[in-house]
Parts: structure tokens; C-alpha cells; sequence
């Protein structure tokens, strides 16, 4: 059996790795840490999302709390205390807090949304298929027409910024900004911000 040298193996490997990253386009930048707050890792989560809708609030803030849910870590949805309500005031959050009794509150605020649409027109294709048969006829074809309906691609693109902070004095513990690119949907999007931001608390030490 033929062997691949040294470099071809590091060249595969590191395809490998790219494809891979490829898989998880989500980009997380830390801007803020501050690791002499106690209480990490923290038990139990209030999870407040600061959306455009009251839809998209509500389906993010579920999200996240099943994916806290998934990593060991109680958590409970803002709006399942305080109701959806347009705006999201400090007050009731902290009622919120006190009233589950947890010692950290999450909160992620969708900061911009971006959104391609691609449109491309529908065709008509001619196919020709021989009719073989006798040689005198070998060169007749039938024609037949195939029409592709119109295509339309929606890319978005959303910047989220989510701060964790001390339900005991209101103390600022972390920052993250999340970027995930080019998703068909907008519940594509929060899926794949949760799961970024629930992945970040654990490589952090936040939540066990």
C-alpha cells in the first residue's frame, strides 16, 4: 500500500480542519471578562433576550434556555415571568431574578440584521431525446420542454452582543459579540447564536 508523505498527511489534515470550521460559521469575540467576580460557575440563569419582535425575543430566549438546560445549567426565560412584553425594563428583570432565585442574568440583544436576497429568474430548458428505431428516422427527435420556477435566496447575517451579570449587585461579568453569517432563516440564526453563546459560558467556566 502506498504511503502519503509527512507533508500530503498535513495538508489533508488541515482540510480537514477548515471544512470543519466551514460546518460552524458563528464568530464569537470576547470583549469583556471579569474574572475576579465570585460566583462562577453560576447555578442558575435568568435568560433575557432584547429582540426586534416579541417573536424572535420569545424563540431566543427558549433556545437558550434549553441549550443552558443541555449543559447541566438551570435556567428560566425572562418572558415566562414577566410576560413578552415591546420593551424589557431593568426593574422587571430584576423582579425576575429575585423571583427564581437565580444568581447571574443573561442577556442578548440582537444588534443588527442583515439581509441579502438573491433572485433568479425562472427558465426553460429544451430537452431532446432520440427516437431511435429505423435508420431512416434515427434522426428525428422529440422535443420537450422543461420549466424551472423562479428561485429566490435569503441570506442573513445578525451581530448579537450578549452580557452576563451578577443577580447579587448588577456587576457587568462578561461580554461577548456573535456573528453567524449567511443563514436562510432567522430561526437558523437563533439556533446557531445560542448554541454559540451557551458553547462560550462553558469554555469560560461560567456555568459547569
Amino acid at each position: 500500500m502506498r504511503r502519503l508523505p509527512i507533508h500530503a498527511c498535513i495538508a489533508v489534515l488541515a482540510m480537514a480542519f477548515a471544512l470543519a470550521g466551514c460546518a460552524t460559521p458563528t464568530e464569537v469575540v470576547k470583549l469583556h471578562h471579569d474574572k475576579t467576580q465570585p460566583g462562577a460557575p453560576y447555578d442558575k440563569l435568568l435568560v433575557v433576550s432584547l429582540a426586534t419582535d416579541t417573536e424572535g425575543r420569545r424563540r431566543l430566549e427558549d433556545l437558550l434556555t434549553n441549550d443552558l438546560a443541555g449543559a447541566g445549567t438551570a435556567a428560566v426565560s425572562a418572558y415566562a415571568i414577566k410576560g413578552l412584553t415591546p420593551s424589557v425594563l431593568q426593574q422587571d428583570i430584576d423582579d425576575a431574578a429575585a423571583e427564581v432565585s437565580a444568581d447571574a442574568i443573561l442577556i442578548t440583544h440582537i444588534v443588527s440584521v442583515d439581509q441579502e436576497v438573491e433572485f433568479e429568474e425562472g427558465r426553460t430548458e429544451v430537452l431532446f431525446e432520440c427516437r431511435g428505431g429505423d435508420p431512416a428516422d434515427y434522426f428525428l427527435y422529440d422535443r420537450k420542454e422543461l420549466k424551472l420556477p423562479d428561485d429566490i435566496k435569503v441570506a442573513h447575517t445578525v451581530v448579537a452582543v450578549t452580557n452576563l451579570y451578577s443577580a447579587v449587585d448588577g456587576t457587568r461579568i462578561w461580554t461577548i459579540q456573535s456573528t453567524c453569517f449567511d443563514k436562510s432563516s432567522m430561526d437558523e440564526v437563533l439556533q446557531e447564536e445560542a448554541t454559540a453563546i451557551v458553547r462560550q459560558l462553558r469554555h469560560d467556566r461560567l456555568i459547569d
